[in-house]
């Protein structure tokens, strides 16, 4: 409506000249310059329909082959979390000390009469060791000691004991101090020159945040687990490693109470990222 009154006004005011085509071509262009813009600014909206890239893989259908998208991790159906047999952990605040574990050799029997100068008792086995000179500050005389004796069979026997002394007056020339254990066996069993393999904690026991060693991955890129984010979802995180102790690691670092790690299949999902981050697309696993 507006383009014809513009059109019957100027019309009377150039009647009859020669200005009054060129004019009418400049406003047909000016028209047909902003309906251009306004269809190229209603396609731009079409193509933009603002869809994230994860939303769809937040609800992965149990048949889905896993995916892999740099920096937020893997992306597994239900049926190839059963068939890799994940399965999950919470990581816990845990009292725990490091273990020693070591070789000591038998020099005195159970059952050899002693003199009561030196402390030895009968019905006590007693052997020597010598461990790192830094180490030996970490043990204390009567610390209890769990051993098992280096013997070829099905079952090696099993002992109790404890540190019977710490001389460190070699820690200066060799870096190491003699540890005496004293071992408690009855039945005879051990003899003068046997091997006996035995732990102990080093050092007094400390809170860590800690996870089954199970769910540690130690490779070549570092040290790494792999936490459940729900859904299917894993990422996979550097952690820290203070100390491995009966099967529990205790970190620096890397994790907070209660993030669930995977404890079983770890390795599996290590693979199968590599796999898809250098193919670049879907697996069927």
């Amino acid at each position: 409506m507006f383009f014809f009154f513009l059109l019957s006004s100027f019309s009377l005011k150039f009647q009859d000249s020669l200005a009054l085509f060129p004019f009418l071509i400049f406003l047909f262009a000016s028209l047909a310059s902003l309906n251009s813009l306004s269809l190229f600014g209603q396609s731009m909206e079409k193509a933009n329909p603002g869809v994230v890239f994860e939303e769809p893989l937040a609800g992965l259908d149990p048949s889905s082959p896993p995916r892999f998208i740099p920096g937020k991790g893997l992306y597994l159906g239900a049926i190839t979390e059963k068939e890799m047999g994940i399965q999950t952990a919470a990581a816990v605040e845990k009292e725990i000390a490091p273990l020693y574990l070591g070789e000591s050799q038998v020099y005195r029997s159970s059952w050899e009469k002693t003199s009561s100068f030196s402390g030895q008792q009968q019905g006590f086995a007693y052997s020597t060791s010598f461990i790192d000179g830094k180490d030996s500050e970490k043990l204390n005389i009567g610390q209890r000691v769990q051993l098992k004796a280096k013997r070829s069979g099905p079952e090696a026997q099993s002992y109790e004991g404890k540190i019977f002394s710490i001389d460190k007056e070699l820690i200066a020339i060799i870096g190491k101090a003699e540890v005496i254990l004293q071992i408690f066996d009855p039945g005879r069993t051990l003899q003068v020159g046997d091997w006996v393999n035995f732990e102990t904690t080093l050092g007094l026991a400390a809170t860590w945040i800690t996870i089954p060693e199970t769910a540690i991955l130690d490779t070549a890129s570092g040290c790494f687990c792999y936490v459940f984010l729900g859904k299917g979802h894993y990422q996979r995180k550097p952690i820290e490693v203070a100390f491995v102790s009966q099967g529990v690691g205790a970190l620096k670092k890397g994790l907070e109470k209660g993030e669930e790690v995977v404890i079983q299949g770890a390795k599996q999902l290590w693979l199968l990222e590599l796999s898809l981050s250098q193919s670049g697309g879907p697996s069927t696993y």
